[in-house]
């Protein structure tokens, strides 16, 4: 089983439109950054979500080789670097589940 990695991102609102542009850029090619495939990323997806209605404003979906990839993932300090960022301008919230990748 592989883990789906989910992430649900909520800009504050004191953050301006600019850094939430430079936190998205960020993010496009944060899995490369990561390792990649390489580093057991299998599937990498950052975008801004099309239903704001409980103010989310970018979705992560991630799928990884397993649990050691992630956790792997989430100690780069590529990763930790972006999370720095993010935690001064935002809140999100973190969903992982064990499932197959088609």
């Amino acid at each position: 089983m592989h883990l789906w990695h989910v992430v649900l991102i909520s800009f504050k609102s004191g953050a301006s439109e600019e850094v939430k542009k430079e936190i998205h850029a960020r993010y496009q090619t944060l899995n490369e950054e990561c390792g990649g495939r390489d580093a057991g990323v299998l599937f990498w997806k950052v975008s801004h979500n099309l239903d704001l209605r409980k103010n989310v404003h970018l979705v992560e979906i991630a799928v990884f080789e397993d649990d050691a990839a992630l956790q792997a993932f989430r100690q780069h300090p590529k990763h930790k670097e972006i999370t720095d960022i993010l935690s001064q301008v935002a809140d999100w919230q973190v969903g992982d589940i064990h499932c197959p990748f088609f």
